[in-house]
């Protein structure tokens, strides 16, 4: 969900980003199923729901307004203004900013931070990626739980290929071609949308991380990896959630 705009980034065409209403259509959120794994995440690591939450590259804050029914101090950040502006729109009882999640810093730490919808995947240089990882352990203190969705690099086959928007005023479909950059650890997605106005085109390119390098760059910034999650088949075979928690600064 986070676009970023510097030359190691690729500059992401999505008409979903750009009209955050249709994003919650196509996107139906599978009766909260990625928030709902990470209640059950939570709270096995925890031992309970945690008393704050930042949520990084929100997007349209439909995951946070559901985890906000028992975390009363959630704030959720994105880098897309349309994305920010939908949010407060429909969720005006929480706390939305625009950020760059490579330089955020809010000045206070939370009991749990989520990073869902391949926000992090859209970080592609090796230092940029360095840099969210410090985000990350600017806002935790010692026994913070955090949760990343990642691509699978081994199960991008099972990445969603066609998309349905059927609303009153839209009728569209899309088909995901999806192209791989090795040398990269790139994952090209084209998408082309059908409607009656004429064609729409999508572009974005995906940073794939293997399990080894994500917890390199894990450990270099404090965290233990604590487990790997998955949600059913039939909704996102191609996700991976990794729970990690700050172990905090050696002295």
């Amino acid at each position: 969900m986070d676009r970023q705009t510097d030359n190691d980034v690729s500059d992401v065409s999505n008409l979903l980003y750009r009209h955050p209403e249709l994003y919650e259509v196509v996107y139906d959120g599978a009766n909260h199923a990625v928030a709902r794994l990470a209640e059950t995440i939570l709270h096995d690591h925890l031992g309970r729901q945690p008393e704050s939450l930042l949520d990084i590259g929100c997007g349209t804050g439909r995951d946070l307004e559901y985890l906000a029914k028992h975390i009363t101090d959630v704030v959720g950040v994105d880098h897309q203004q349309a994305m920010i502006d939908y949010a407060r729109r429909r969720r005006p009882e929480i706390e939305f900013r625009v950020e760059d999640m490579r330089t955020l810093r809010l000045g206070r730490t939370f009991e749990a931070i989520t990073c869902f919808g391949y926000a992090l995947a859209n970080i592609h240089a090796n230092r940029d990626i360095d840099k969210v990882m410090a985000t990350y352990a600017a806002h935790s203190h010692p026994g913070t739980v955090l949760i990343l969705e990642m691509i699978d690099p081994l199960r991008t086959d099972k990445l969603p290929r066609g998309f349905h928007i059927d609303i009153p005023d839209l009728r569209a479909d899309a088909i995901a071609e999806y192209r791989h950059h090795p040398a990269q650890q790139l994952l090209e997605r084209q998408r082309t949308w059908r409607r009656a106005q004429g064609l729409v085109h999508d572009h974005v390119n995906y940073r794939l991380l293997y399990p080894k390098e994500l917890e390199y760059y894990l450990d270099n910034h404090h965290f233990e990896i604590l487990g790997a999650y998955e949600l059913p088949e039939k909704l996102n075979a191609a996700s991976a959630f990794v729970a990690a928690r700050y172990r905090g600064e050696q002295p």
